[in-house]
C-alpha cells in the first residue's frame, strides 16, 4: 500500500484560515488543558470533547493522527443535552466554544483575559485569511529570503500565530514579511557620550557605515556615531519625550531615511538586503505571539560574547556541515535611568549575500502546513529528487532525513558534549541548505538561544570574562536536557517527522526508529553532557513541552518572566515508545 496522497484542488483562503486556526487551538487545548481526558491514540477518528461551560458535548474528525506533532482534524459536530442527533459546527463557532473551555477548565476570574483571548485568536486568523489571498499566486520559495517570508500559519502549535498587537493595516503591508514589503532604514546621529557598543571584533560604528547605500549620505562630525533604526522603532522613538529632550539638546539628530532597501525576515524585526554584510535586529513595540520583541541589554552582551567564544572554541572547523550564524555587535544610547533606550540593534552575520542564499531555507517553511491546493514545501522538494535521482520518495526521504540528522542533530550535540553548549535550535532558528538536493549544511541563529551548563561555565568564563557576568545563561544539565529536547527534538525534529508522515512520504514509526538509532550510537560515542542527553531522549517517559496556550490565556509575556520563557508541561516521549514494526506491518510501508 502507497502512503503517498493526492493532492486536490485546496479550500478557499477563509476556509483553509479557520481550519488552521482551529487546528492549532485545539490541538494546544487537547495537550495543555485535557491531555488524559482527551488523549488520542492512533487509529481515533473523531475526538469527543465534553463541554463543562455549557451542556453539550464537541466531536471533531480525525483526518490524520500525529505521534509527533499536531493531529490534522476534520469537519466538527456538536450535541446537546437531551438531543441525540449531532449538527454541523462551524470552525468559527468551535474555535469559540474551545477558548471558553480554557477558560472554564482552568478556573480563570478575571473576567477581562477571556475577551482579550478571543480578539487574539481572531486577529490572528484574519490575519492568516489576508497572508493567503495574498500568496495564492506566489510560487514556492527557492532562497532565504522567500522561505523567511513564506510561513502564513506561523507557529504550529500555537493559538495566535498571526495575532500582531501595535501593528495597523498598513504597516503589516508595508513591514511584515508576508507581504515582502521593501524599505529604507531610518537614521540618527547621536553624540559619542551617550553612545554603547561593543563587537566581537572591528566596531559597530564601522559596521553600520557598511549599510549599503549610505556612503557620503551623512557627513558626520567627528564626536558623532551613527545609529540605524527600524522604520517602526523611529517612529515610537520620536515620541518619547526622552528622545525629544535629546533632539532639543543637539546631542542627537534625526537624520531621516536613507540607503538600500532591507525586507523583513520571519522575525519581522530582524531585516536582510542581499548586498549587505549584517543582517540587523531591532527594537520594535510590537508584540508577537507572547512577547513584547524589545531588544533587552543582556542580550546585547550575550551576542558579542558568544560570537568570541565560539570563535576561540573553533567549533567551525569541529561541526564543518553546521554554522552558528553570530551577533557580534550592537549598538544603542544610554539614557538615564532606563536599562534599555529603544535604540537597540544589533549586527547580526550575513552568510546569505547574493547568490548565496539559493536553496536556504529555514526549518518552519519546509515542515509548514501547504497552502490551499498545494503540497508542503518539503515534500515538493523531496518528491521533485526523487524524480531527479530515479528513486521512490520514500528512499529519498529516509536518505533525506538521514543527511538533516547530519547536520541539525550531531553538531548540536557535539557543541553540547564537548563544551557544554545547547543552542534554542526550534523550527525558526534552524535553516538547511538544500542547493544540491539532500540537505549539506546547518545554520542556527539567535543570542537569545543560549544554555551552559554549570560544569561547563568556569572554564568558558574563563575563555571569555565578560561572559561570567552572563549568569542567566547558566542551568543545570537536567533543566538543559528538558529545555533542549523540547527546543532541537519536540520542536524541530519532530516537526519534519510529522511533515513526513503526514504526506504520506513514509511513516512516523520508522523515522522515530531512524532517529531512535541515531541517539543509541550518540549515546555510545559521546562521553559528556550529550551522551547523558541521548539517554534522557531514549528512557524518558515524557519530554518537556511549551505551553503556547497556558502562556496566551494567562497573557504572560515570555521576556518579562524570571527564565524569560513561557511555561513548559509535559508530553508522552515517541522515541521511548518506538518499537520495531512486526514484519507483517512493514510490508505495508514503502520500501
Amino acid at each position: 500500500m502507497s502512503l503517498q496522497k493526492t493532492i486536490q484542488p485546496g479550500p478557499s483562503a477563509q476556509a483553509a484560515s479557520q481550519a488552521a486556526s482551529l487546528q492549532a487551538l485545539l490541538n494546544g487545548f487537547l495537550r495543555e488543558v485535557l491531555p488524559d481526558n482527551a488523549t488520542l491514540t492512533s487509529g481515533t477518528d473523531a475526538v469527543e470533547i465534553p463541554l463543562s461551560h455549557i451542556p453539550a458535548r464537541l466531536r471533531v474528525a480525525v483526518a490524520y493522527y500525529s505521534r509527533t506533532g499536531p493531529h490534522h482534524f476534520g469537519a466538527a459536530q456538536i450535541r446537546f443535552a437531551g438531543r441525540s442527533a449531532w449538527q454541523a459546527a462551524a470552525p468559527v463557532q468551535v474555535m469559540t466554544l474551545i477558548a471558553q473551555e480554557c477558560f472554564a477548565h482552568l478556573n480563570e476570574r478575571d473576567p477581562g483575559k477571556l475577551p482579550e483571548f478571543l480578539r487574539g485568536v481572531f486577529n490572528s486568523n484574519a490575519e492568516i485569511e489576508k497572508i493567503l489571498r495574498r500568496n495564492a499566486g506566489t510560487p514556492d520559495p527557492d532562497c532565504f529570503l522567500a522561505a523567511e517570508q513564506a510561513l502564513a500559519y506561523g507557529h504550529w502549535l500555537h493559538p495566535t500565530p498571526k495575532s500582531r498587537d501595535g501593528l495597523s493595516d498598513w504597516q503589516q503591508a508595508a513591514y511584515a514579511p508576508e507581504y515582502a514589503g521593501r524599505f529604507p532604514l531610518t537614521f540618527f546621529a547621536a553624540d559619542k557620550s551617550i553612545v554603547s557598543q561593543d563587537a566581537a571584533h572591528g566596531t559597530a560604528a564601522d559596521m553600520a557605515h557598511q549599510i549599503p547605500g549610505i556612503a557620503g549620505a551623512f557627513q558626520l562630525p567627528t564626536h558623532e556615531a551613527l545609529i540605524p533604526a527600524h522604520p517602526l522603532q523611529a517612529q515610537m522613538l520620536r515620541l518619547d519625550p526622552a528622545v525629544q529632550a535629546l533632539l532639543a539638546s543637539g546631542k542627537l539628530r534625526d537624520l531621516g531615511t536613507a540607503g538600500g532597501d532591507f525586507a523583513a525576515t520571519s522575525s519581522v524585526r530582524t531585516v536582510y538586503a542581499p548586498d549587505c554584510p549584517w543582517m540587523l535586529k531591532f527594537s520594535i513595540p510590537v508584540r508577537l505571539t507572547n512577547s513584547l520583541r524589545v531588544t533587552l541589554r543582556n542580550e546585547l552582551d550575550v551576542g558579542v560574547s558568544m560570537a568570541r567564544l565560539l570563535h576561540r572554541l573553533e567549533f567551525s572547523k569541529l561541526s564543518p556541515r553546521f554554522r552558528i550564524i553570530d551577533d557580534p555587535a550592537y549598538l544603542t544610547l544610554d539614557l538615564p535611568g532606563r536599562r534599555e533606550s529603544g535604540f537597540e540593534v544589533i549586527f547580526r552575520d550575513n552568510p546569505f549575500m547574493g547568490t548565496a542564499g539559493k536553496g536556504i531555507y529555514n526549518l518552519a517553511a519546509l515542515t509548514a502546513d501547504p497552502l490551499p491546493g498545494r503540497n508542503a514545501l518539503l515534500t515538493t522538494l523531496i518528491n521533485r529528487l526523487a524524480a531527479a535521482r530515479g528513486q521512490s520518495p520514500a528512499e529519498t526521504a529516509r536518505l533525506w532525513f538521514e543527511a538533516y540528522l547530519d547536520c541539525m542533530l550531531d553538531p548540536v550535540l557535539e557543541l553540547y558534549d564537548r563544551h557544554g553548549i545547547a543552542l534554542e535550535a526550534h523550527q525558526q532558528n534552524s535553516l538547511l541548505d538544500l542547493g544540491t538536493g539532500l540537505p549539506s549544511r546547518g545554520y542556527y541563529r539567535d543570542n537569545q538561544g543560549y544554555f551552559i551548563t554549570r560544569d561547563a561555565f568556569p572554564r568558558l568564563s574563563a575563555l571569555e570574562p565578560p561572559l561570567a557576568g552572563q549568569t542567566a545563561l547558566v542551568y543545570p544539565r537536567g533543566h538543559i536536557n528538558q529545555r533542549l529536547a523540547y527546543y532541537l527534538v519536540v520542536n524541530q525534529i519532530f516537526a519534519v517527522i510529522r511533515r513526513l508522515g503526514c504526506d504520506g512520504l513514509t511513516s512516523e514509526p520508522a523515522l522515530l526508529l531512524q532517529l531512535r538509532g541515531r541517539l543509541i550510537a550518540a549515546a555510545s560515542r559521546f562521553t559528556g553532557a550529550a551522551a547523558e542527553f541521548a539517554r534522557y531522549l531514549l528512557t524518558a517517559p515524557s519530554l518537556a513541552a511549551k505551553a503556547n496556550l497556558l502562556t496566551r490565556v494567562h497573557n504572560v509575556d515570555e521576556l518579562e518572566t524570571t527564565a524569560q520563557e513561557g511555561m513548559f508541561l509535559q508530553m508522552p516521549n515517541p522515541i521511548a515508545a518506538a518499537q520495531p514494526q512486526p514484519l507483517q506491518e512493514r510490508a505495508d510501508v514503502p520500501a
